[in-house]
């Protein structure tokens, strides 16, 4: 009798004390068929792409970078998969290079940066590094100069591939990468120059992870080899599961610049990008949307753009006063 009353006791336990996840709906999802095609790498030196970028000052253009280790160049990409320009970062030479993010600040200076963060083929017992420059107004062939920080692990050397930038603060986070999932890393907010930044253990991550990026929104897009994973936001939970079309290895993953669509990009030459237009749920413009179509329509009006707006100023004054009749 007592051990029938205690089972009892123990299922209406059960149902009344269910932890709050088991009420929480399972991940929304997104078939890979809803891929299409945006465009192919045509540069033959484009071989190993493992980061994308979208810019923030060149409207339809994609950054890339190769994986791997020798001089750091970025190609920029336009809509059509033809490179508009190389840039090479100044006196960098990369141990084993991964990753790009980027983010624009309150002085509408946009700051990409290249996150040589891979654990292959060589030890980094003295850290990671990520290279922050600023993105060229001009689409022209070019060498830039750079600036690096020093990245150090709380628990020895990791390999990783994921370099997220927070879109408001610029806080960067590392996301290493194992066969049996990885870790989230937060760095300092402030960053320092001309000393190790101590990394800080945030969170483990239970899947492979090879990009990704934070939106506006504060949702957090985790790409593996055939999903890209959606946390509603950093230690929160996976809202969203879209399967990725079929690559040789696919290794990235950015936010269109107008925050609408994902484009994902995979080593091997003449590889195609692939995009996806976001369902409204995920759709974030970036903070510094409004501020860089401003700057665009100003940067096509070139040296007349003052002149455009004294002479539209000027019609606006005469249609007024021609609907109140002549002066008096």
């Amino acid at each position: 009798m007592f051990l029938s009353k205690l089972i009892v006791s123990f299922a209406a336990a059960l149902t009344t004390s269910a932890p709050a996840w088991a009420d929480e709906p399972p991940p929304q999802t997104i078939p890979a068929s809803s891929w299409t095609t945006a465009f192919s790498w045509t540069d033959p030196e484009i071989t190993e792409s493992s980061g994308l970028y979208a810019s923030a000052v060149h409207a339809g253009v994609v950054w890339t970078v190769n994986d791997g280790e020798g001089p750091v160049r970025l190609f920029a990409a336009g809509p059509d998969g033809r490179t508009r320009a190389v840039v090479t970062l100044a006196g960098v030479t990369g141990v084993d290079t991964e990753a790009l993010g980027g983010a624009v600040d309150e002085d509408g200076v946009s700051w990409i940066y290249v996150g040589d963060i891979g654990g292959t083929p060589k030890p980094r017992p003295d850290g990671i590094l990520v290279h922050r420059f600023a993105e060229p107004g001009s689409l022209v062939t070019q060498t830039i100069p750079s600036t690096t920080y020093r990245l150090v692990y709380p628990d020895g050397q990791h390999d990783a591939e994921t370099l997220l930038v927070e879109p408001t603060t610029r806080h960067l986070y590392v996301v290493t990468k194992s066969d049996q999932g990885g870790d989230l890393y937060s760095a300092p907010l402030t960053l320092s120059e001309d000393r190790p930044n101590p990394l800080t253990h945030v969170m483990k991550i239970p899947h492979v992870v090879d990009d990704g990026f934070i939106s506006a929104k504060g949702a957090v897009f985790l790409r593996g080899y055939n999903k890209i994973r959606v946390w509603d936001k950093l230690g929160g939970k996976v809202s969203w599961i879209i399967d990725v079309p079929q690559q040789p290895q696919g290794e990235g993953l950015a936010l269109s610049a107008d925050g609408s669509a994902l484009l994902i990009s995979s080593e091997h030459p003449s590889t195609p990008v692939y995009r996806l237009g976001l369902p409204e749920q995920l759709r974030a413009e970036p903070p510094w949307a409004s501020r860089m179509t401003a700057r665009w329509m100003w940067i096509a009006g070139g040296g007349g753009g003052l002149a455009l707006v004294l002479i539209v100023g000027v019609l606006l004054v005469a249609l007024r006063r021609r609907g109140k009749g002549p002066a008096r």
